[in-house]
């Protein structure tokens, strides 16, 4: 007879989850790094997001893969609590190689089965995954219908989110200095997604000023759900510094979409605040 599955899900601090999900569902949790000048940080680990907050504005962060050892650190962790199986949800492969870190370490554990699953998303969205993920599992899911399960679920979640200002994604080099200083002198922020297809970042609309924001993200939200009538749900919400905000927002789509499953809400981790700055707000869909 068959050993019994026991199934882990592993993504990165980028996942952005509240510290209990973790008390709740078997998700493990491997950080990426901020570094400024000569100095490395491992996501909320060495370094919180209130800090990069407090110093980026007269600093110059940079992000980059997790280290090797906290990748075996998570795996042999994984083995020695008696798990068999791991799904691994990183950040976008587009946004980084991280899924080719967990890969070649996953090849030391011949122990575990390891499935490594292209998130396509970031931040909540990228939290909702694991979550979901996890719940499956805890339902009785095997293993071999999980993995058969990954791509439509990642395909079927769904975040858009706007930043306050452009200044970081410009200093990353992620849009040109003209297209950052006309969104600022306009006050025109945009409303960003990952691409479905891919994970890259794309601009599905913009708004003049801030007080457009929230309106626009219940707007595309309530699309979308009603786009696929019947279909069960899951809603996500996420802020950068903003918690007041953030937790009008969900209030908001809690209001706006009352039949959902469960309701997420997460603040976004240091990697993300390098690249977005503080202030954003963001609003997730995903059916399940």
């Amino acid at each position: 007879m068959e050993a019994a599955e026991k199934i882990a899900v592993v993504t990165d601090t980028c996942c952005d989850l509240p510290r209990e999900v973790f008390k709740q569902y078997p998700i493990f949790s491997v950080p990426l790094v901020v570094s400024c000048g000569t100095e490395s940080y491992r996501d909320n680990i060495d370094i919180t997001v209130e800090e990069v907050y407090a110093r980026q504005k007269a600093e110059d962060f940079k992000t980059s893969l997790p280290r090797p050892q906290d990748i075996e650190d998570v795996y042999t962790a994984l083995a020695r609590q008696g798990y068999t199986h791991v799904i691994v949800l990183m950040i976008a492969g587009c946004l980084s190689s991280a899924n080719n870190l967990m890969r070649i370490s996953a090849e030391e554990h011949p122990e575990l089965t390891v499935r490594i699953f292209d998130s396509k998303s970031a931040s909540i969205g990228l939290g909702a995954l694991a979550v979901q993920t996890a719940r499956f599992a805890a339902q009785g899911m095997a293993f071999d219908e999980l993995c058969a399960r990954m791509p439509q679920l990642i395909d079927d979640t769904v975040v858009w989110f706007s930043l306050d200002t452009l200044e970081y994604l410009q200093r990353g080099g992620r849009i040109g200095r003209a297209t950052a200083l006309a969104g600022s002198l306009l006050q025109i922020k945009p409303v960003l997604t990952f691409d479905r297809r891919d994970g890259l970042i794309s601009t599905v609309a913009k708004v003049r000023g801030r007080r457009g924001v929230q309106p626009k993200l219940l707007e595309l939200a309530q699309a979308l759900v009603a786009s696929r009538p019947g279909a069960a749900y899951n809603l996500v919400v996420c802020d950068g510094n903003v918690p007041e905000e953030g937790a009008a927002l969900e209030k908001a789509l809690v209001r706006a979409l009352p039949d959902s499953q469960s309701v997420l809400h997460g603040q976004i981790d240091a990697t993300l605040a390098v690249h977005l700055g503080p202030n954003l707000l963001g609003v997730g869909v995903q059916f399940i």
